[in-house]
């Protein structure tokens, strides 16, 4: 068998370092996009380096894991494929083949290491902050801005309990005047997100609908930060009551929107389905209120709290829809197979 090449060199220090560097610039690029005369394009660069730099810190801590800098390299680089060969004697050998590949291991094998040496981590920040990253790839900046600041403000206390956890240092020392720029900005999200909600509080949102509420965020910029508008908190409007005018505010870019279909489209998104696949509908129009806030499911809206007076068929025990509430309790078969007898008898 051929000896296999030397695996790539690790310098875990230089790892560290542009590490460091990312997130630097990556806090960089987000104060820039962010200013009044600043370039909108730069979104995409700080989420990129922001999310690279992240990266690189998870690769050395796990290199700082093993005392060996050969053992370093093993758990960072990508290992050759490992492929079954004849023992010879009617058995099988699985054998590595070629060579440790120059490239490092990703999201999914960092997670993997992570829980192997038990460091523990927000991963479902880290899964969104990629996830940010690939939108923003495909999408115009301007129009993902807010969401890049959300991302910033989640990612802040993540990197904190990291640096001081793993790598035992302090996060100012080592990010120097960006980690004071994260800092004003998390606390800024912080104060904003309680404002925001003891607003909300006032507005009168439909119990059940408040999970989708939150779940709302702005056409414009895609931030979450969204408020109710004052002029509906002054009028005394409600959410509940007045949903054809009650608007929301982004605090972020202050486009202003009606909030109500913003609900129903994240409720529509929670319960999409594909009928090309046999999917069907799980939300539809709510035949009390008019909304489409009906969950066929619970046979119930979230919206008017309007529930089915017939459940199950009387005869078979079908389950009823909406559809069915004029039947008197049977299901359409049976309503129409009672009909046709008392026609003809």
């Amino acid at each position: 068998m051929a000896p296999q090449r030397p695996m790539p060199t690790l310098d875990a220090a230089k790892l560290r370092e542009n590490a460091l560097t990312s997130i630097r610039l990556g806090v960089e690029d987000f104060e820039r996009c962010r200013h009044p005369d600043g370039d909108p394009a730069r979104a995409l660069s700080a989420i990129r380096n922001l999310f690279a730099g992240v990266l690189l810190l998870f690769k050395y801590k796990i290199a700082t894991c093993v005392e060996d800098p050969t053992d370093a390299a093993a758990l960072i680089f990508n290992p050759p494929e490992v492929l079954p060969h004849s023992d010879g004697d009617g058995g099988i050998d699985w054998v590595p083949v070629g060579k440790f590949k120059t490239t490092t291991i990703d999201v999914g094998t960092i997670q993997k290491r992570f829980e192997a040496f038990e460091i523990d981590v927000d991963w479902a920040v880290i899964e969104k902050l990629q996830a940010c990253r690939n939108h923003l790839e495909h999408l115009h900046p301007a129009h993902t801005l807010g969401e890049v600041a959300d991302f910033v403000a989640e990612l802040f206390p993540v990197l904190r309990d990291f640096i001081q956890t793993e790598p035992g240092e302090s996060p100012a020392a080592i990010l120097g005047d960006a980690w004071q720029l994260m800092l004003l900005h998390h606390q800024f999200f912080v104060d904003m997100t309680n404002q925001c909600e003891e607003a909300w509080a006032q507005a009168s949102v439909p119990e059940r609908m408040e999970p989708w509420r939150k779940e709302c965020k702005c056409p414009a910029c895609a931030s979450t930060l969204l408020a109710p508008a004052p002029e509906n908190l002054d009028a005394g409007d409600t959410v509940e009551q007045n949903d054809k005018r009650f608007k929301t505010t982004c605090v972020a870019c202050g486009y202003t929107v009606l909030i109500a279909p913003l609900m129903i489209d994240a409720l529509e998104k929670t319960y999409s389905y594909d009928p090309r696949d046999g999917g069907e509908p799980s939300v539809e129009r709510c035949n009390q209120c008019g909304r489409g806030t009906f969950l066929i499911h619970e046979q119930s809206c979230l919206w008017c709290a309007a529930e089915l007076e017939y459940t199950e068929c009387e005869m078979c025990e079908e389950s009823l829809g909406q559809e069915d509430q004029d039947n008197d309790g049977l299901c359409s078969y049976h309503a129409h197979s009672f009909e046709k007898f008392m026609h003809d008898g």
